[in-house]
């Protein structure tokens, strides 16, 4: 079979393709406005990687050979080569696009070697038997793709929701992608109705990839700018500063209507010993899979950031009675503390039981600024590191941190509330718990924080 471009093309087919070229071209100038307006490096490579998606849809359907029969020769050299160097550009922007270096080893070292693959494939192409060029070149940007696919499942899978919209747009370009190639290589038209399948697959993958790029350089030039909706590369979890305007409004919030809630502290004790057996890119899936834990118990409505980057910090704000304190700190401890499977630096799998603790203050308990909060939070996880259950609460009478199966919380937030006034109106000659002494620890002090927000 030879794998030339066929320049006969029925009236309908060519109405068919050039309407799809048409808005796809559509796309590109929408991509081009946003980079003209943006001005920025993502946005000039979201422009190049859409270009050449269209340049490989138009060659592909057969359109430039209908009207330029005479370049047919270079037109087959064209298709050749496009669809590598296409799918070249797709696996290196999607390793920016999901911060492949940050999060995952597996992740980075995959994408790096498919776009390597594909660059030195498309010219090793035009060296092979003219019939074999362009099913190769076809299997090397569809087996790209696939893996492109998987990675993007994959990212999800370690907290990045916004994978989803990249693997649906794999997903669709993979039966464009076929369509496509099955059109190039067939001396014969398939069905109309089929082809049409084939150009609507095509239009909503770069649709839906054109969206999903957008929408990652629009939050991009957000943390640039220093806007308030940041995210952290890794976690995908608010960060330190998102996390401390969220907690400001939150307690001028409370300070209208009394709604109450609590402030809870995640730490991770002494990560580097890890380095030397995971590497950073396995400490960075322990911090994902952390995150991904504890948000399955507080929930997406409860604001979850990452503080810095051993602390992790929640507003709950969507508790009904102060007994869920405990309850949630004991779920939240119990299953951080759970082994995690890492990869190592020489590829095997291993378990790690994190070192971590929990530490749990009432937002209600007195009017104090954000650092106070946020002290006074990492200073209890601090102190439950040495209790059994890894999860203490800060009492509001006596300003020590207790294990929170031993706090007494009453039915009500009222109730909590009226401990304040009355622990502030007693001589301050209240002992430390025995628990607590035995352990060696201190209680939390108020003052400046002793951490700040990377």
């Amino acid at each position: 079979m030879n794998a030339a471009v066929h320049p006969m093309m029925p009236g309908a087919d060519m109405v068919l393709w050039s309407a799809a070229a048409g808005a796809l071209g559509l796309v590109v100038l929408l991509a081009l406005a946003d980079t003209f307006y943006s001005r920025t490096r993502a946005a000039s490579q979201t422009l190049a990687y859409l270009a050449l998606c269209w340049v490989v849809v138009t060659l592909l359907s057969g359109l430039p050979a209908a009207i330029w029969p005479d370049a047919q020769d270079s037109l087959t050299t064209a298709q050749i080569l496009a669809g590598p160097l296409c799918a070249a550009m797709g696996s290196y922007g999607a390793s920016q696009w999901l911060s492949a270096h940050q999060r995952d080893h597996l992740m980075k070292v995959s994408l790096l070697a498919m776009t390597l693959v594909c660059l030195a494939g498309g010219p090793l192409c035009l060296l092979l038997a003219p019939e074999w060029r362009l099913p190769v070149s076809g299997a090397l940007a569809i087996a790209n793709l696939s893996v492109v696919l998987w990675l993007s499942v994959r990212a999800t899978q370690l907290g990045d929701r916004m994978a989803w919209g990249l693997a649906l747009g794999c997903l669709l370009t993979l039966p464009a992608q076929i369509g496509l190639y099955g059109l190039a290589l067939n001396t014969s038209r398939p069905p109309l109705l089929l082809q049409a399948g084939v150009a609507l697959a095509a239009l909503l993958s770069v649709l839906i990839t054109a969206a999903m790029l957008w929408l990652r350089n629009h939050q991009i030039r957000q943390m640039m700018q220093g806007e308030v909706s940041r995210r952290d590369p890794i976690t995908q979890l608010y960060d330190g500063v998102a996390m401390v305007q969220k907690i400001i409004r939150a307690q001028r919030r409370r300070q209208r209507t009394r709604r109450d809630g609590a402030l809870m502290a995640v730490l991770l004790f002494e990560p580097e010993r890890l380095l030397p057996q995971i590497g950073q890119a396995g400490l960075n899936d322990i911090y994902i899979q952390l995150a991904r834990r504890m948000q399955r118990h507080t929930g997406t409505v409860n604001p979850a950031g990452r503080y810095y980057d051993r602390c992790f910090v929640v507003l709950l704000e969507t508790m009904h009675s102060p007994r869920w304190i405990r309850t949630l700190g004991l779920r939240v401890a119990t299953s951080l503390r759970r082994p995690l499977d890492v990869a190592s630096l020489d590829g095997r799998h291993i378990r790690i039981s994190p070192d971590i603790a929990v530490g749990i203050v009432h937002l209600s308990a007195a009017g104090k600024d954000v650092d106070q909060l946020l002290h006074e939070a990492q200073s209890v996880a601090e102190a439950a590191r040495a209790m059994r259950s890894r999860a203490a609460l800060l009492d509001p009478e006596s300003r020590n941190a207790v294990p929170v199966e031993h706090a007494e919380l009453g039915s009500s937030w009222r109730a909590l509330r009226d401990a304040v006034p009355k622990a502030a109106s007693r001589p301050h000659t209240t002992k430390t718990p025995k628990s607590t002494k035995a352990a060696g620890i201190k209680p939390p002090r108020a003052g400046r924080p002793r951490h700040k927000p990377a």
